[in-house]
């Protein structure tokens, strides 16, 4: 190390030119580098969507969704398959392993559509490529004169192709609005009349649609396209196509029909603050992509559109944007870095009473900073919030601080004396490179475990690993070579070491204290034995979650209505719910999504009302409601007069990644697994009594699959065979007449819109006219319907959901006012005690609650094994087994002590956050024995006696000691204190290390002289 030390001396001029050098290409790094709120926790998925109009959920389930999950079987690197079928829709969701290459899952599942037997016109799609939280952008089409159906056209031909040419989008999902189609409504007395029957008039339509090509002639030497031109264009030429010809007279179709423009069957609806029916665009990033980079494309287009191409009366009016996040975001981590940054000058100020060398420690910071970012954009990396604002600026200067005080002190007790600086300077720094080198590589190796984690919590806290590794090397070569130079130059007058009382005070107090500890050190070790086993004892009392919530300052409403409800009655509820929501002065707009889209991206139905609510900033509430928790019971409990419909309060992208975990609409939940769906809902019941009663458990939830009623109509196979007729024309009367078939598509200009046949309201508005609908024969008859099959109302699946090739019901649940741990474990304990599971059937408690399980494994094994690596260094630093042996006990003694109690007074339960907290704590605590140990090693070489080396070494190196310790512990505050949006999952890491050395430098103080006392021999191996 004083190699380097030596070189940088010597050549200080190219020194300077490298950090020069470092500093622009860092800044060009820093801006080139994308920054996002949040990292995507969700895991690389494919899902495959399958439409089949008019199909009930337990055929789509038979038909569709098993053959495609048998398909998909042993697909490389899935993890788990999960399903959902229901009315018309089959959505199937393949997770693969963390790291896997999207493109590689994609054309894994490619593959495997080919071979898949599904019914005729029937093929899966595959959804584009994002994740669940990839939504940036959510906007709504607004005009003071266009119907939605006029805005849902606009927004499916217009605006949708536009944003999806935006580089880095994904897809542009409309939500809401009718979608437009021509529709030929059948009198079923005049059809009948001319006898004829709904499939022949299909039939004739899509026979009288079309163009033909009749290749070409040249006359004139000029050469002419033949074609024949023949495709439906308006409602009028619909209506004048041929059906039959009775007696030299043709059959019209405007004779027998009505033929209008008119709306899809609605599957879902939009609501806009006060719009019961308005337009929506939801854009989703392409998974890889920089959200900053799409972001700004997609306002650049928006403004474009608005501009340009959407006529003057429509608008598009983005109500959600990323960049609001992200800006508020980076707003809070800046004020975290400059508070701490600020503290961390003061302490050194403080501690050497000289603002040279406060700023030359401090110039490490950006420095380090600057270093990071370059290697974090040449390794295609993005920052967030929890990578740059869980950075420890303190941390980055201890092996500055150290290097630089021992500089100052050198110089300083040479004042009066001739000075040959860089010869200072290069001893003075030779006392401490090595233990300087080895402490910096604790910590980084403390950060290395993080690493090994996996699922989410490995996808949160890498990035903070990869910028606090790349800032540490960073610190580590400046503190060799730059300070050195900047010590000679800045200091080559001298230094004066002034009188500091209030530190003169408490030197003199501590030796007081260290005497009375070195002459008992077996009692000292034994009362630090007891304080960490008192406060070992409040790990009961902590609890454990997987993740704190990240805050992303807006609200997620789900209200869950009776499954069976139709269209009709849960859009009455919407605009009522959407109002009590608008009515808080804190909140800003309201939207609502009734059901799914049309491209069937959200498996669900009309009992599903989603809400998004925007809030104003937290600074700005004035009003009764000061915290999100605070409002969202003052809304919850204005919703209790909406009886028996359930409301869920989250997040959007946490909504949305709760989702990808569970399958579910929760991030908690219990699920059943068997064959049998009575059996499945006969458990769930039982199972959701019992949550129900658990203190801490709220929102129980039965996700209730039967009870959908349907009309079915049983074809009497003796019947069809009397009158000569298939089944195949019994089904495609219900299809067509019934249902309401495509004929066919108008086309008009680049718009092509759905031409459906099917029978008027009025024939099919009751299980007796749908029994009463003809049916033409073979020899002519026209029949009823009920002639040739049993018609009644059965109950059946609204839903049936799958995971890894077996049926299950979900129940699920949120836990308030308690612990996860403890909540989710005692409802375990009393479900095993309460529910009896036949052969056959299993419990999985999944989501959240399995989430925090592997992660307390993971870190189970990663703590001793971070424990051991940090030995096997010290090893190679000391050559020997004692002084690593009292470095990590000295560790363990003191570091959890501030951790568990800070833990326990804030009421923040344990969880991945913190956990890495005290990984990152041991690595830090580790450096202030290597200070201390090497320093009396040091003395002990040069002849010293071990009482008075211990005595001298501990009283010397207290500055250096408490100086380090504080600056990292202060550096860190702000984090740990903050408040507000995306502080959340930085406050628990910066708690745990914040507290944690301050339990540590008051304890490790006393202890490490102690310990020293206990195991140093005469004989030792002194190394330094």
């Amino acid at each position: 190390m004083n190699r380097i030390v030596g070189f940088a001396l010597a050549q200080p001029l190219l020194i300077l030119v490298i950090t020069l050098m470092l500093v622009g290409v860092g800044v060009r790094s820093l801006t080139r580098l994308p920054v996002d709120a949040y990292p995507d926790l969700s895991p690389p998925s494919v899902e495959l969507i399958t439409q089949w109009p008019g199909h009930a959920a337990e055929e789509v389930e038979r038909l569709i969704t098993v053959p495609i999950e048998r398909g998909m079987n042993g697909v490389p690197k899935t993890t788990t398959t999960r399903s959902v079928s229901l009315y018309g829709l089959s959505d199937v969701v393949l997770n693969f392993k963390d790291g896997t290459d999207n493109n590689f899952a994609r054309q894994e599942v490619f593959n495997r559509m080919g071979d898949l037997e599904l019914p005729d016109g029937v093929a899966p799609s595959v959804s584009p490529l994002t994740s669940p939280s990839g939504l940036i952008y959510r906007y709504v089409l607004q005009s003071p004169d266009r119907s939605p159906m006029e805005l849902k056209t606009l927004e499916e031909w217009t605006v949708e192709p536009a944003f999806r040419a935006v580089p880095g989008v994904a897809d542009d999902s409309g939500f809401g609005g009718g979608t437009m189609q021509y529709q030929v409504v059948l009198d079923q007395a005049k059809l009948a009349g001319v006898g004829l029957s709904a499939q022949q008039v299909e039939s004739a339509l899509a026979a009288n649609n079309g163009n033909a090509g009749g290749g070409f002639y040249s006359q004139g030497g000029q050469f002419y396209y033949v074609r024949g031109e023949g495709r439906l264009t308006t409602v009028e030429d619909i209506g004048k196509v041929v059906l039959a010809v009775h007696g030299g007279v043709p059959v019209l179709l405007k004779d027998v029909a009505k033929v209008q423009i008119g709306i899809a069957p609605r599957l879902g609806q939009f609501g806009y603050e006060k719009q019961d029916d308005a337009v929506e665009g939801v854009i989703m990033l392409r998974t890889g992509e920089k959200t900053q980079d799409v972001l700004r494309a997609v306002q650049a287009k928006t403004q474009e559109l608005n501009d340009l191409v959407l006529p003057k009366d429509v608008k598009i009016v983005p109500f959600y944007d990323r960049t609001d996040l992200i800006h508020l975001t980076t707003h809070i981590v800046m004020e975290n870095l400059v508070r701490g940054m600020l503290l961390v000058v003061v302490v050194l100020i403080f501690f050497l009473y000289d603002v040279r060398a406060g700023i030359i420690v401090a110039t490490t910071i950006p420095l380090a900073l600057l270093f990071a970012f370059v290697c974090l954009d040449v390794q295609g990396a993005s920052a967030n919030l929890l990578s740059i604002g869980a950075v420890d600026f303190g941390i980055l200067v201890d092996g500055a601080v150290v290097m630089v005080e021992n500089i100052f002190r050198q110089i300083a007790l040479r004042e009066g004396a001739p000075l040959d600086i860089r010869g200072v300077v290069r001893d003075a720094a030779a006392e401490v490179d090595r233990p300087l080198f080895f402490a910096v590589a604790v910590i980084v190796v403390s950060f290395l475990p993080i690493y090994v984690l996996s699922g989410p919590s490995g996808i949160l806290f890498k990035p903070m690993a990869d910028t606090m590794v790349f800032a540490l090397v960073g610190s580590l070569v400046i503190t060799l070579a730059l300070l050195p130079v900047l010590c000679a130059w800045f200091m080559r007058q001298g230094v004066k070491e002034r009188r500091n009382r209030i530190f003169e005070a408490i030197k003199d107090a501590y030796a007081k204290g260290l005497d009375a500890c070195l002459a008992h050190p077996w009692r000292t070790t034994g009362i630090t034995g007891a304080v960490l086993a008192a406060s070992l004892l409040l790990l009961p009392f902590i609890g454990g979650e997987f993740m704190p919530q990240l805050d992303e300052g807006t609200l997620w409403v789900r209200a869950t209505m009776p499954y069976t409800i139709s269209f009709d009655e849960s859009a009455k509820l919407a605009p009522k719910i959407r109002e009590i929501l608008r009515s808080f002065p804190e909140v800003t707009l309201v939207s609502s999504e009734l059901g799914r889209p049309d491209d069937g991206t959200d498996a669900t139905g009309f009992f599903n009302v989603e809400f998004f609510v925007g809030l104003k900033p937290y600074s700005q509430w004035t009003g009764a409601y000061r915290t999100k928790a605070g409002l969202i019971k003052a809304i919850n409990d204005k919703l209790t007069a909406f009886p028996g419909v359930t409301f869920n309060y989250t997040q959007p992208a946490e909504d949305a990644v709760d989702e990808a975990e569970t399958g579910l609409k929760s991030a908690l939940a219990v699920k059943v697994f068997g064959s049998d769906l009575k059996t499945l809902e006969t458990k769930g019941k039982a199972i959701k009594q019992v949550l129900q009663r658990v203190p801490g458990i709220r929102n129980v939830t039965l996700v209730q699959e039967l009870g959908q009623p349907s009309l079915a109509i049983k074809i009497n196979r003796d019947a069809i065979a009397r009158y000569g007729l298939n089944v195949s024309d019994i089904n495609g009367l219900i299809q067509t007449a019934i249902g309401g078939d495509v004929a066919t598509q108008v086309v008009q200009q680049e718009k092509e819109f759905d031409l459906i046949v099917r029978l008027d309201q009025k024939y099919r508005d009751n299980p007796e006219e749908i029994g009463n609908i003809l049916v033409a024969t073979p020899d002519g008859q026209q029949l009823p319907l009920k002639t040739f099959a049993d018609i009644g109302v059965v109950d059946g699946a609204a839903f049936v959901y799958r995971q890894d090739n077996s049926r299950y019901i979900g129940v699920q649940f949120s836990v308030e006012g308690r612990d996860l741990a403890s909540a989710v474990g005692e409802a375990i304990k009393q479900v095993n005690a309460k529910v009896d599971m036949p052969r056959g059937y299993r419990l999985d408690w999944g989501g959240e609650y399995s989430e925090y399980t592997a992660s307390r494994a993971q870190l189970g094994v990663i703590l001793p094994l971070t424990i051991f690596i940090i030995f096997f260094l010290l090893f190679m630093l000391y050559a020997n087994f004692k002084f690593p042996f009292i470095t990590v006990a000295g560790v363990l003694l003191s570091a959890p002590v501030g951790g568990l109690i800070a833990l326990w007074l804030t009421g923040t339960p344990f969880s991945v956050s913190s956990g890495v907290g005290f990984l990152a704590l041991f690595g830090v605590s580790v450096q202030t024995a290597v200070v201390f140990i090497s320093y009396v090693n040091e003395l002990r070489r040069d002849g010293m006696p071990l009482d008075q080396a211990v005595r001298e070494g501990a009283i010397l190196r207290l500055r250096p000691i408490m100086m380090t310790a504080l600056v990292a512990a202060l550096g860190l505050l702000p984090a740990a204190l903050a408040t507000g949006v995306g502080t959340d999952s930085q406050r628990p890491f910066a708690l745990v290390i914040v507290s944690g050395l301050f339990s540590r430098l008051l304890i490790s103080i006393f202890l490490m002289p102690a310990l020293y006392m206990l195991v140093a021999r005469p004989d030792d191996r002194l190394e330094v």
